[in-house]
């Protein structure tokens, strides 16, 4: 990658221009182009976006196999294609990446190890040629997708920050199976491929899981944010924290973010909604400052749980719900703050008034009578 190259060397016209209707053509990610997994090298792709439509490992409600289609869906709305210039960061991540959609991993209905295998597989292939964004799918899909992308990429040591409601640390799941969504981090821990002291969880809540795996989970030196704490600190100090556990040792930062972290009336769509979470505002400042603070060259991210039955206003996944469009949003913010990371910066060319925001400087008390 070129540090000099632009959203219209990349793209060509589909930087700006938008050539047929959103509700037109192949509903790929944000409509980038589609590359096989084995050409990513080839066409010189440095964000590989990748479906994993999984929702066998749920333990509640079904319906994340959808999700993929319906955050897909979400990001052709607004148009135009590419070009995603951020009014609030001053920065658009298709001028400094190319990004591109892989489609999805092989999904084996009623054979969930074997498709949580061909996710491993699939992350693998993106992260050797390319950084890997993942669409879940149910949250069981976070430890292949960072088995799949420490493997390739030779990490041993990963730093891990985690947006949920729920620890996800179980021993043997919600229901006695061990690659079940509430297991997924104690399966990347008991790999050695995390140590405790380098993982923060942000946002949990409620009644799963229990008094004795928080126990353990404090043991082994694990770290969280309650989300009524987050609601009453300084969100800075918070993203501080994990970005320095994250990274204190490690070959690398994972990012992976369940929408049940999200208040259910702004996040409905999910199979596990918990009153008492995250509003848009923080969760999209937490996850800009967390990304801008890594490295994105030794970086991953997956969004996971969406669940397009329950959403508001998604009956049909043609054009998303308020769920998928949270999800959608968080990728390209997530691409966005690697793109200032990238130029190691913290924030971009964002276009501001002339005059200062609040009341003007000039602005005079009416003189006395």
């Amino acid at each position: 990658m070129t540090d000099d190259r632009t959203g219209d060397d990349i793209y060509g016209e589909k930087h700006k221009e938008a050539n047929e209707p959103i509700f037109s053509g192949i509903p790929t990610f944000l409509k980038l182009p589609e590359v096989d997994r084995d050409a990513l090298d080839e066409e010189d792709v440095d964000v590989g976006i990748l479906g994993a439509p999984l929702d066998t490992a749920t333990t509640i409600r079904p319906g994340t196999r959808y999700g993929p289609r319906a955050v897909r869906a979400a990001s052709t709305v607004p148009s135009p294609p590419y070009q995603h210039f951020n009014i609030e960061t001053g920065v658009d991540p298709f001028d400094t990446y190319s990004v591109a959609d892989t489609g999805d991993a092989t999904i084996s209905p009623g054979d969930t190890r074997g498709s949580q295998l061909n996710i491993e597989d699939a992350v693998y292939e993106i992260a050797e040629q390319a950084t890997p964004i993942v669409i879940g799918g149910d949250h069981s899909i976070s430890y292949p997708d960072i088995k799949g992308w420490a493997e390739a990429n030779g990490y041993d040591d990963i730093g891990l920050i985690h947006f949920d409601c729920h620890a996800d640390t179980g021993d043997d799941g919600l229901t006695g199976f061990e690659y079940d969504h509430g297991a997924w981090v104690k399966r990347v821990y008991d790999d050695d491929l995390m140590a405790g002291e380098n993982y923060t969880l942000i946002g949990p809540r409620g009644f799963w899981p229990g008094p004795d795996t928080y126990e353990e989970m404090r043991e082994a030196g694990m770290k969280w944010y309650t989300a009524m704490e987050v609601g009453n600190m300084d969100l800075d100090d918070i993203v501080a924290d994990a970005v320095q556990r994250a990274t204190d040792g490690t070959d690398a930062v994972w990012v992976s973010f369940d929408v049940d972290v999200m208040e259910p009336a702004y996040a409905p769509g999910t199979g596990e909604p918990e009153p008492g979470g995250l509003i848009p505002r923080e969760a999209i400042y937490m996850v800009r400052e967390v990304v801008k603070a890594l490295d994105p060259d030794d970086f991953g991210f997956d969004v996971v749980e969406v669940s397009p039955a329950y959403d508001v206003s998604d009956t049909n996944s043609y054009n998303g719900g308020i769920t998928s469009g949270l999800a959608n949003r968080l990728i390209i913010e997530v691409l966005g703050s690697m793109a200032l990371a990238e130029q190691g910066l913290q924030s971009g060319d964002p276009i501001k008034p002339k005059e200062p925001l609040g009341p003007t400087a000039s602005a005079e008390s009416p003189a006395d009578d």
